[in-house]
């Protein structure tokens, strides 16, 4: 088990949420890759993603649940805001030419000058279009693709807000 940080008394839903999670993180954190695979660790992982957006939905804060468990407050946020979308299935390698990936960079490096969704929108584009993020973050001179990762889940969560805001 994960050690509890109690430093201060926090709200009822808190606690009451701390101990069910708790006995889950050991073996959540241990799940990596793709989220549709069957194993005992990412069982765990959503049985704990589960638990936080139930936390979340009954008005519980994300802020002090992280600090409860001594967990990372963005881990939690990506949790909640991104169980909706499906799981990714495996891509395969790349085989995309070069010439592709100069338009693609043209159009990134263009949506980048003119807005934070426009940019995401392109990185997102460029991703399914088979562009490797690293390939990518490489051209832009980053020295991680790691940011490049969550402005393509960003553009997909945007997706799902605005086809739940045309439905209503």
């Amino acid at each position: 088990m994960t050690k509890i940080v109690k430093t201060k008394d926090y709200p009822e839903i808190t606690e009451k949420y701390a101990k069910k999670i708790d006995p889950l993180l050991a073996l959540a954190k241990r799940a990596y890759g793709l989220r549709g695979q069957a194993t005992p660790a990412h069982t765990a992982s959503t049985k704990y993603t589960e638990l936080v957006k139930e936390y979340y939905a009954n008005g519980g804060s994300l802020v002090a649940l992280s600090q409860r468990l001594g967990v990372a407050y963005s881990g939690l946020r990506r949790r909640v805001f991104t169980s909706a979308l499906p799981p990714v299935t495996r891509k395969n390698r790349s085989k995309v030419s070069e010439e592709t990936i100069a338009k693609a960079m043209d159009a990134v490096l263009k949506a980048r000058d003119t807005s934070t969704e426009d940019y995401h929108k392109a990185l997102h584009k460029a991703y399914h279009e088979g562009i490797s993020l690293a390939t990518v973050s490489k051209a832009l001179g980053l020295s991680s693709s790691a940011p490049l990762y969550y402005a393509v889940q960003r553009h997909e969560i945007r997706q799902q807000e605005n086809k739940k805001k045309k439905k209503k």
